[in-house]
């Protein structure tokens, strides 16, 4: 039978008490580390979770009011522009009174 290649000696480790108990205690503080920067990011989340909630009602509250000055620009601009016409239709009866035309020539025209 062939021989297979290779060491078939191989050093065992033999690890002592100490050794292991070193190993589990800096181990242990590996996952204690760990679990604090995972509560701390956890916390950071939930911070800003809550952030994004309040910013998320004050952006319907402003949405809100937004609309409610765009509402009322369009009726001061409907209050403006019927301003505007009585106005214009002020002065052409004035003109047409000035012309010497009677009432009834002047709602004939404007109807």
């Amino acid at each position: 039978m062939p021989r297979t290649k290779g060491s078939k000696t191989r050093k065992s480790v033999i690890l002592s008490v100490a050794d292991v108990t070193k190993q589990i205690a800096e181990q242990e503080a590996a996952v204690a580390a760990v679990k604090k920067e995972l509560d701390s990011i956890t916390a950071a989340i939930k911070e800003q979770q809550l952030l994004a909630r309040n910013k998320k009602k004050e952006l319907r509250k402003a949405e809100k009011a937004l609309a409610t000055l765009n509402v009322k620009k369009e009726e001061c601009a409907a209050i403006e522009a019927a301003a505007a016409q009585k106005a214009e239709i002020e002065s052409v009866v004035t003109k047409l009174i000035s012309s010497g035309m009677t009432a009834e020539e002047i709602l004939a025209r404007l109807n």
